[in-house]
C-alpha cells in the first residue's frame, strides 16, 4: 500500500513546471560553409563543406594534364591532414555551446515508507541556472565565432604553405636544370684542358682542377636531383596526395605583376580582416563577460518542493535554499577571470604589433625580390647572353678558343640561377604577403571589414 501511495506521490508532482525546465536547451548545426565563404571571399578558394572520409576532389581540378598552383592550393584545402583535423574544432566549440544552453536537471531526494516513517519527497532544482545560462551562452557562441575565425586563419596558412612549397618544387627543377647544363659544361671544360695538355698547351695543374671541377659538378647535379624528389614529396604530402597518384607535371602560377606601391593600406587592411585578429578581439570580450559572470556565481538560489504523507493526506510546500555569500565571495573565480582578462588584453596587443611587423617586413621583401629580379631580366641576363653569342661568333671566325666559350656560357648559366632564385623569393613573399594581410594580392583591396555579431 506504502509503494502504492509512493507512486501517487510522484504522479502529483506538477509535470509540467519540470517540462519548463527542460525547455530552453540550444542547438547550432554542425556547418563550416561559413569559413569557406570567408576563405573564398578572401583568396577565392573554399573548402569542402561535405563530409569526406577520402581523398575529395575540388570543382575543376583534373591531374591528367598536371596540377597548377591554384589547383594544388584547392586539393590542400580539401585534404591535407593537419588542416581537416582543426576543422573539427568547430564541431568540438559547437557542442560547447549546445552544453551550455542545457538547463541542469533536478534532483528528487526521496524517503522510503518503512515502519512509522511517513513517505517524503524533495524536489531541488538551482534557480541561478535561469540567469547564468544567457552569459554562459553568449560566451559560447563567442567561442564558436572564436574557433570560425581561427579555421579561417589557418585555411590562409595552409594556402601559404601550399605556395611555399610549389614554389620551391620549382625551383629545384631548375637548379637541376642548371645542374644538368653545368655539369655537361664541366665535363667538356676537362676534355678540352685534357687535350690541351697532350698538345703541350696545359699543365697538369690545370688538368686536375678542370677534373675535380667536373665531379664536383657532377656531384651538385646529383644533390639537386635528390632536393627534386625531397620537395616532391613535401608538396605532395600537403595537398594530401601522399598515398595517390602524383603528376610529373607542376605548373607554377605567373608571377605577381601588380606590385603594392606602399605599406601603409596594406597594414590598415590586415588590421582590419586578419581573421585571428578578430579572434583575439573577441576572446578579449568573453574574458571582460566572465569577470561579470564569475561575480554573478555567487549567488545560488535553490528552488525546493517538499512533499510528505501526514496521516494518509498528501502535503506540499515550496521552499528556498538560499545561499548567503558570507565568507565565500567567489574571490578566486573573480581574481582569475580578471587576470585572464588582462592576458587577453595583452595578447591582442602582442598580435596586432606582430602583424604590423609581418605585413611591413613581407612588403618590404617584395618589394626588394621584385626589384632584384628586375635587375637580372633587365640589365644583368641580356649582356651575358649577348656575350655568349659574341664568344660563338668569334670561336665561329677563329678568334678564340672554344674554352673561352665554355667560360662565357658558364657565366650565363650562373647569372640564370641566381635569376631563377630572385624568382623563387618573389613568390615566396608574395605568399607571406597574401598570409600577412589575409586575402590574396590578385582580388581587388575591398574592404575586408569582419562583421561583428
Amino acid at each position: 500500500m506504502k509503494v502504492n501511495r509512493a507512486f501517487a506521490f510522484v504522479r502529483a508532482i506538477p509535470m509540467g513546471g519540470i517540462f519548463m525546465m527542460f525547455v530552453g536547451c540550444t542547438s547550432h548545426p554542425n556547418d563550416i560553409k561559413a569559413v569557406s565563404d570567408s576563405l573564398e571571399h578572401r583568396t577565392g578558394y573554399g573548402l569542402n563543406t561535405k563530409p569526406a572520409k577520402k581523398l575529395a576532389w575540388p570543382p575543376g581540378v583534373a591531374i591528367k594534364d598536371g596540377l597548377t598552383e591554384d589547383e594544388l592550393v584547392a586539393l590542400a584545402l580539401w585534404n591535407n591532414a593537419a588542416f581537416q583535423e582543426t576543422l573539427v574544432d568547430l564541431q568540438l566549440s559547437r557542442a560547447d555551446l549546445i552544453q551550455a544552453g542545457m538547463l541542469p536537471n533536478p534532483t528528487l531526494w526521496m524517503l522510503f515508507p518503512v515502519g512509522i516513517k511517513p513517505l517524503e519527497l524533495l524536489l531541488r532544482y538551482p534557480l541561478e541556472a535561469f540567469w547564468l545560462r544567457a552569459d554562459r551562452v553568449e560566451s559560447a557562441e563567442q567561442d564558436v565565432q572564436r574557433t570560425a575565425q581561427r579555421l579561417v586563419q589557418n585555411g590562409l596558412d595552409v594556402i601559404r604553405d601550399a605556395r611555399l612549397a610549389s614554389a620551391e618544387l620549382t625551383l629545384a627543377k631548375q637548379r637541376l636544370d642548371y645542374a644538368d647544363n653545368t655539369a655537361h659544361l664541366a665535363a667538356n671544360v676537362a676534355e678540352l684542358t685534357q687535350a690541351r695538355l697532350n698538345a703541350g698547351d696545359a699543365t697538369e695543374l690545370e688538368v686536375a682542377n678542370a677534373k675535380v671541377d667536373a665531379k664536383q659538378a657532377e656531384e651538385q647535379r646529383l644533390r639537386w636531383q635528390h632536393d627534386v624528389e625531397i620537395a616532391n614529396q613535401r608538396l605532395r604530402t600537403l595537398v594530401g596526395l601522399g598515398l595517390e597518384h602524383w603528376p610529373r607535371i607542376i605548373k607554377p602560377s605567373p608571377l605577381l605583376s601588380n606590385i603594392p606601391a606602399e605599406s601603409k593600406a596594406l597594414v590598415e587592411e590586415a588590421l582590419k580582416a586578419r581573421p585571428d585578429l578578430y579572434a583575439a578581439e573577441l576572446n578579449l570580450a568573453a574574458m571582460g563577460e566572465r569577470i561579470g559572470l564569475a561575480r554573478a556565481e555567487v549567488f545560488t538560489i535553490t528552488a525546493i518542493l517538499s512533499t510528505k504523507d501526514v496521516n494518509g493526506q498528501t502535503v506540499s510546500g515550496p521552499g528556498l535554499d538560499i545561499a548567503l555569500p558570507i565568507f565565500n565571495q567567489n574571490q578566486g573565480g573573480v581574481a582569475q577571470a580578471k587576470a585572464r582578462f588582462e592576458k587577453a588584453a595583452r595578447s591582442y596587443t602582442t598580435l596586432r604589433d606582430r602583424i604590423v611587423l609581418e605585413v611591413r617586413e613581407a612588403f618590404t621583401r617584395l618589394q626588394q625580390a621584385h626589384a632584384s629580379l628586375n635587375q637580372w631580366q633587365t640589365e644583368i641576363l641580356p649582356p651575358l647572353n649577348e656575350a655568349v653569342k659574341n664568344a660563338e661568333k668569334a670561336y665561329g671566325h677563329g678568334n678564340v678558343s672554344y674554352l673561352f666559350v665554355l667560360e662565357a656560357q658558364r657565366k650565363s648559366l650562373d647569372a640564370q640561377l641566381k635569376a631563377v632564385a630572385a624568382e623563387a623569393d618573389l613568390r615566396r613573399v608574395r605568399a607571406e604577403l597574401e598570409r600577412s594581410i589575409g586575402r590574396s594580392l590578385d582580388h581587388p583591396s575591398i574592404a575586408f571589414t569582419i562583421p561583428k555579431p
